[in-house]
């Protein structure tokens, strides 16, 4: 029997993984080709297969993406939580909140700057593929670096809290400075910088052309999921945490929670997922990239928050 293929004029390139797909690009002899063409479920393009080969393949590596975006939230949760019960006067000056977010976002617009600099070097020594994947490891390095940190002042704060009688009284703040919490806030702009540039090369680069505008959304969800799975992680670690009749790491207040645990859980979660990460990345197989340099995706390092060409309302 002669087996006939629905070949589109860009044919991707054959991949042998998940062989079973490819009987949706052949067209059955018994029925008339304009009726198969018409049930886009029944007969695919060979170029719609091999892209949806690439999308299913890339699945393992993309789920260990996920953590990061867990590891995220915290930051605009809990961290700013924390920041209002401390002090924030710096000698007689009073320091508003919003000064951590600025070093949050200085953070992350100098880590992006590094990423690209790294990016466009091992570009150039034909190791294109490797930089993306470095840049995620170093993200969930910096995740784990911004865990431990956040745990060890979370127990300080705890001390602090116990130590002036504050345990019972959340709506004061302690005498505990709010640029404590600085460290864990550059960590987290970092984390972000980076991993939002990494995943957007890598998924620009993998999947297939008609996909390629979807990379950045895609990135975008991968971060979203983690957000959900940090919900997630908030239930089950407190369930877990109570069990033997034990209290529970998260209470109606900051005083009574113990976040200190969970950040180190946390840590060496993203640790093992860390490793999980590195083994994956290890067993998958690049596809040769098919892009020009000026199709892929650029990063600016001079681009920052404001427009240089920006007005007021009165000029």
């Amino acid at each position: 029997m002669r087996v006939v293929l629905f070949i589109d004029v860009k044919v991707a390139l054959h991949f042998e993984l998940n062989r079973c797909l490819d009987k949706a690009a052949i067209i059955l002899p018994a029925k008339p080709l304009e009726e198969q063409q018409k049930n886009r479920w029944k007969l695919c393009r060979v170029t719609e297969v091999e892209e949806t080969k690439l999308t299913i393949r890339m699945i393992p590596l993309c789920t260990t993406f996920i953590f990061c975006g867990v590891v995220s939230a915290i930051g605009n949760t809990y961290f700013i939580e924390q920041a209002n019960h401390m002090t924030h006067k710096l000698g007689k000056l009073s320091i508003p909140i919003v000064i951590l977010l600025w070093f949050y976002d200085q953070g992350k617009q100098q880590f992006a700057k590094l990423y690209y600099k790294l990016a466009v070097k091992l570009g150039g020594s034909g190791a294109r593929h490797y930089a993306p994947l470095i840049g995620v490891a170093v993200s969930m390095v910096f995740a784990i670096l911004c865990c431990i940190i956040a745990a060890k002042v979370e127990t300080k704060r705890l001390n602090v809290v116990r130590t002036h009688g504050l345990v019972d009284k959340p709506e004061e703040r302690i005498s505990m400075s709010v640029f404590w919490l600085l460290p864990q806030f550059v960590l987290i702009g970092a984390l972000d910088g980076i991993f939002e540039n990494s995943v957007e090369a890598i998924l620009f680069d993998q999947v297939g052309p008609s996909m390629r505008t979807y990379a950045v959304p895609f990135g975008v969800g991968v971060t979203g999921l983690g957000y959900i799975g940090s919900v997630l992680s908030v239930y089950v670690a407190g369930k877990v945490s109570e069990r033997g009749g034990k209290q529970s790491w998260f209470q109606d207040t900051l005083n009574h929670s113990r976040l200190d645990k969970y950040y180190w859980t946390l840590a060496w979660l993203t640790a093992v997922n860390l490793g999980l990460y590195i083994v994956v990345a290890l067993f998958y197989s690049f596809r040769e990239s098919e892009l020009e340099d000026e199709d892929a995706p650029n990063y600016d390092p001079t681009s920052g928050p404001f427009e240089d060409n920006a007005r007021c309302c009165c000029c």
